[in-house]
C-alpha cells in the first residue's frame, strides 16, 4: 500500500514538474533546441555523484544549473532547463525510489530557488548599482547557490528527519558540512558560463579539470574517512576477542551514545568524536592481559586511563584520548558542585555503557534500565544525557511515549 502511495504521489509530483517545464519553455525567448540541450546535459549530471563531508552524497547537476542562468539570462528558459532536467534524470533513475526521494524532488525546490534568487539579485543590481554586468552576474550566482545550500539542506534535512527519525539539528548541523563541495560545484559552472563566449567549446574541459581535481580530493577524503572508521572499529573489537568485555558491548555503546548524541544536538564533529570514544572506551582492558596488572588491582578508572594512553599515540586521536580518559567520572560527587570541564561526550559514554550492561548482564528491560539510571541522576548520570536516552529510545520505538 505505502509503495502504491509513493508511486501515485511520486508520478503527481513529476506530472506537475513536466507541465511546469513546458509552459516555461514556451513563455521563454530561448529556442527549443537550447532548451533541449540544456535538460539533456542537466539529466546526465544530475546522474552523477560527488562524496561529501558529511558522509552523504551530492548531484553534480549543481555545476550544470549554475552555468544556465548565465547563458540564458531568461528566467522562463531558466526553469524549463531546470524542470525537464530533473524529469529526465527521474527517468533515468526511475528504479532507485530512494534516491529520487532524497535527492531529486528536494533538487526541485533548490533550483528552483536558485534561479529566483540569482535573477532577483541581478535585476536588483542592474537597477540600482553601476557595477559591471559580471560582477553583478557574480554576486548572483553567489546568492543563488547560497538559495540553494539553504533550500538543499531543509528539504534533506525533513525528509531524513521524518524517514530516519534523527533530529532535526543534528541532521542540519550535518547537512552545513558539505559547503565546500557546493562551492566547488558551482564556481565550476561559473566559470564555463564565464569562459564559454571567448573559448566556446575549450571551456569544457577546462571547467571540467577545474572542477575534476576537487572531486577527486572529495573521493580520496571520503575514501579515507571510511578506512578510519573501518579501523577504529576493528580496533576496538580487540577487548571482546580477549574475552576482557562482552561481545558486542563497543557496537551497542557506540549506537546508544550517538542516539544520544543527536538528541543532544552535537555537532557533526563533535559526534565523530563521540563515535570513536565509544567505540573505544573499552580499550584499556586490553592491559589486564599482564599479570603484574591483575596482581596489584586496578579500577575503572584505571583502565579508562590505561585506554587514553593508548588511543593518544595517535595525535589525531587527542579528543577523544581525553574523552575516554574521563568516562567513569561521575556528573557530581556528594557535596561537590558539577564539573563544568568534563566533556559531554564522556558523560553520554558513561550512560550508554551503563545502560548496555543493565539490558544485556543484569536482564533488565528498556524501561527498567531506564528507571535504574534515572535513580542514579544527578550524581552518578547527567540528568540531561539520561533524558536525551529516554527521547532517543522513544524516537526508535523501543519504549513507548
Amino acid at each position: 500500500m505505502a509503495e502504491a502511495t509513493f508511486s501515485r504521489t511520486a508520478l503527481t509530483t513529476w506530472t506537475a514538474v513536466a507541465v511546469l517545464g513546458a509552459g516555461l519553455a514556451v513563455a521563454s525567448s530561448a529556442d527549443w533546441y537550447a532548451i533541449a540541450v540544456g535538460a539533456t546535459v542537466l539529466a546526465v549530471a544530475q546522474v552523477v555523484r560527488a562524496p561529501t563531508p558529511s558522509g552523504h552524497m551530492l548531484d553534480v547537476g549543481l555545476a550544470v544549473a549554475a552555468a544556465v542562468p548565465l547563458l540564458t539570462d531568461d528566467l522562463n528558459a531558466t526553469g524549463a532547463i531546470y524542470s525537464l532536467g530533473l524529469l529526465g534524470a527521474w527517468l533515468v533513475l526511475l528504479g532507485n525510489r530512494h534516491r529520487a526521494a532524497t535527492s531529486l524532488l528536494p533538487g526541485v525546490l533548490a533550483l528552483a530557488a536558485y534561479a529566483v534568487s540569482f535573477f532577483g539579485i541581478v535585476r536588483r543590481l542592474e537597477a540600482a548599482s553601476n557595477l559591471p554586468t559580471q560582477s553583478i552576474e557574480l554576486i548572483g550566482v553567489a546568492g543563488g547557490g547560497l538559495a540553494w545550500f539553504i533550500a538543499m539542506g531543509l528539504t534533506r534535512t525533513v525528509l531524513r528527519n521524518r524517514g530516519e527519525r534523527l533530529a532535526f539539528r543534528y541532521l542540519w548541523l550535518q547537512a552545513l558540512e558539505d559547503w565546500p563541495v557546493v562551492v566547488g560545484l558551482v564556481s565550476a559552472g561559473a566559470l564555463f558560463a564565464f569562459s564559454w563566449p571567448l573559448m566556446r567549446w575549450w571551456a569544457v574541459p577546462m571547467s571540467v579539470m577545474a572542477y575534476g581535481f576537487s572531486h577527486l580530493a572529495f573521493v580520496r577524503y571520503h575514501g579515507t574517512k571510511v578506512t578510519y572508521r573501518q579501523t577504529i572499529r576493528a580496533l576496538a573489537r580487540i577487548p571482546e576477542a580477549a574475552g576482557l568485555a562482552p561481545e558486542g558491548h563497543s557496537v551497542r555503546s557506540t549506537d546508544i551514545a550517538m542516539a544520544m548524541g543527536r538528541e543532544l544536538g552535537l555537532a557533526p564533529r563533535e559526534a565523530s568524536d563521540l563515535e570513536f570514544s565509544a567505540l573505544m572506551h573499552d580499550i584499556g582492558r586490553i592491559t589486564l592481559n599482564e599479570p603484574a596488572i591483575l596482581k596489584a588491582g586496578y579500577s575503572d578508572e584505571d583502565i579508562a586511563r590505561w585506554g587514553s594512553e593508548i588511543v593518544k599515540e595517535a595525535p589525531y586521536l587527542n579528543r577523544v584520548a581525553a574523552i575516554i580518559r574521563q568516562q567513569h567520572q561521575p556528573y557530581r560527587r556528594p557535596g561537590e558542585v558539577v564539573d563544568e570541564d568534563l566533556p559531554l561526550a564522556s558523560k553520554v559514554i558513561r550512560v550508554a555503557s551503563a545502560y548496555d550492561q543493565a539490558t544485556l548482564e543484569m536482564g533488565l528491560s528498556p524501561l527498567e534500565a531506564i528507571e535504574t539510571l534515572h535513580r542514579g541522576a544527578a550524581y552518578d548520570f547527567d540528568p540531561e544525557v539520561v533524558k536525551a536516552l529516554r527521547r532517543a529510545l522513544v524516537r526508535s520505538s523501543v519504549i513507548a511515549h
